[in-house]
């Protein structure tokens, strides 16, 4: 194939993937849409007072009313979540990497992970509260609960189902135990690895802000707790819009990695 073949060739692929980018922000941009007008709607038939059920654009007149409170607190959410998910990625990627190459430590630790993640976290919360107390630990505690055994789960999957082939190609060249592990291995664990992550990073938010709704004496969570107890219904709902566009941000901070990481062709469904 000539130079301008491949030109020609690259700059198609560039094209498409953009299209197909923009197709994607079109179809998100059109479902919030759909969602705010459904909101507008159900204000508007049912005639709910502000204190029960404010309207789209009473919320975000008071997020920009309240933005200062509102960016205080969504740092203190956003620092718990990041720790948490740091934290979360620290233990979860070795122990599935252990789990995937060691059967005594997969049936030792596989059984503990499920019955952890199978405890409902809010039921655990007052022992946090008991051994940690108020404030950032027991939130960040409990962002690292939820969010490891999807990190866990998908790096075991990734490293295992691998190709056979592909192993035996890597010893039949000569490979060692440890440069077919980085070199063949890891990078094809890397799309499910990415997906853990981007699971991960949705429930260390859900984590945070259920501490902060208990726990906590900062934070989105606890503001909208805090607006609620005082009917302020607006603050409440600013608060949780704030927390909501966190997670999506937060979401797609991960993908937009795994996109470098990665590449666009090879990325987990």
């Amino acid at each position: 194939m000539s130079k301008p073949e491949v030109s020609a060739a690259g700059s198609a692929k560039k094209s498409a993937r953009s299209t197909d980018a923009g197709s994607h922000m079109l179809w998100t941009l059109t479902g919030f849409a759909i969602l705010l007008a459904m909101w507008q709607v159900v204000v508007l038939l049912g005639r709910y007072p502000e204190v029960v059920l404010p309207g789209p654009w009473s919320v975000a007149a008071g997020i920009f009313k309240d933005r200062a409170l509102l960016f205080t607190h969504a740092l203190v959410t956003l620092r718990e979540i990041g720790v948490g998910f740091a934290l979360a990625v620290l233990i979860g990627v070795p122990i599935g990497a252990a789990v995937a190459f060691s059967k005594p430590l997969s049936r030792l630790l596989m059984p503990l992970m499920v019955v952890s993640n199978s405890i409902p976290k809010v039921a655990i919360a007052p022992l946090f509260l008991l051994w940690f107390g108020y404030g950032q630990i027991t939130n960040i505690v409990l962002a690292v609960l939820v969010a490891i055994f999807p990190i866990v789960i998908n790096t075991t999957l990734g490293l295992t189902h691998i190709e056979p082939d592909l192993i035996r190609l890597g010893k039949v060249m000569g490979g060692s135990p440890a440069r077919i592990f980085w070199q063949i291995r890891v990078p094809t664990a890397l799309p499910s690895i990415f997906a853990g992550l981007k699971l991960a990073i949705t429930l260390a938010t859900i984590g945070a802000i259920v501490g902060e709704m208990i726990a906590g004496q900062a934070g989105l969570g606890y503001l909208a707790q805090y607006a609620s107890g005082q009917l302020l219904t607006v603050m409440a709902f600013g608060a949780i819009v704030v927390m909501s566009a966190l997670g999506v941000a937060l979401f797609y901070a991960i993908a937009w990695l795994e996109v470098i990481v990665v590449g666009p062709n090879r990325r987990a469904a």
